[in-house]
Order: structure tokens, then sequence, then C-alpha cells
């Protein structure tokens, strides 16, 4: 039941993904203008990250609230840095050859569509049952996990920023 629940809402987020680019573009335009000296660097990010995938595999049910502003705080972390690596796409665009361009798009499109799949694992853990909490949580955690992953190749593959990369 809970994962043809799950389907149902991937099918969903599919349909959402329509409509990623235009929303990633406006958020863009905000993101350009901040610069990288007010976040801290990748190696501390991904070691917060680290901390809270670590902490939620200890959430019981009963510390759902705690559980869900954690993962909040990570996602947000997350949404920073890929807003980052977009407006680094941005400002060397035309310093790029075409097929590096095409690259590093595919590799952005990667990286929403992984986070929106984190997104719902996310809203599955706001509203799961105490008997769906573990199957939930781990469905956060594991894509999470490949989300993170697919974010450090991306950030090594748009920059030559040695000292940010994990």
């Amino acid at each position: 039941m809970i994962v043809e629940h799950m389907k149902s809402r991937i099918c969903l987020l599919v349909c959402c993904l329509l409509l990623v680019p235009a929303a990633g573009v406006m958020a863009g335009e905000t993101a350009g203008n901040e610069t990288t000296a007010d976040t801290p660097d990748l190696g501390q990010v991904k070691r917060e990250w680290a901390d809270t995938v670590e902490a939620l595999k200890g959430y019981t049910a009963a510390q759902r609230d705690a559980a869900v502003a954690r993962a909040k705080q990570t996602l947000d972390a997350m949404d920073t840095r890929i807003e980052q690596l977009e407006s680094r796409l941005r400002q060397q665009r035309d310093k790029l050859t075409e097929s590096a361009r095409e690259t590093q798009e595919a590799t952005l499109r990667t990286l929403r569509t992984q986070r929106n799949e984190v997104a719902e694992w996310y809203g599955a853990m706001k509203h799961s049952s105490a008997s769906a909490w573990g199957t939930v949580k781990q469905g956060f955690i594991d894509s999470y996990d490949v989300l993170s992953d697919s974010f450090s190749k991306a950030w090594s593959e748009f920059g030559d920023h040695e000292d940010e990369t994990p």
C-alpha cells in the first residue's frame, strides 16, 4: 500500500518537473546576486548533511517533528548549493563549449529531479503514520544519499574550486 502510494506521488512529481525549469530560472535571478562568501564551504555543508542523516537514523516516530525540522534544514542547504551551481553555469555559459554546457545542464536537471524525489520523501515523513515511519524515514535517507553523491560529482564538474570540493 505504501509503495503504491509512493509510486503515485512519484508520477505526480514527474508532472511537476515540467514546471521546474521555469521556477529554477526565476529562483536563479536572486541566487545570482548572492556570493559564496555568505555560505559555508562545501566540505562543511557535506559534514552537516552527513550528521543529519546519522541523526535521522535514530529518530523514532514520536520524534517526527524534530526529524522533519532537521530534514527541512538539510534540504534548504542543498537548495542553496544547487542554486549556486545554476548561477555558476549562467555566469560561465559564454565561456563553455556547447558540449560542456549541455553536460552541465543535464547534470543540473538530474540534481533537480533527485532533489524533488528527496522532497517527496520529506513530505511523506511529515504525514506518515507511526507504523510507516521506519519505511518512510529510510526512503528519505536512501534518496538523500543518492542526491548527495550526485551533488558531489556535479560540484567537481562545475568548477575549479578545489578548496570547496569535498
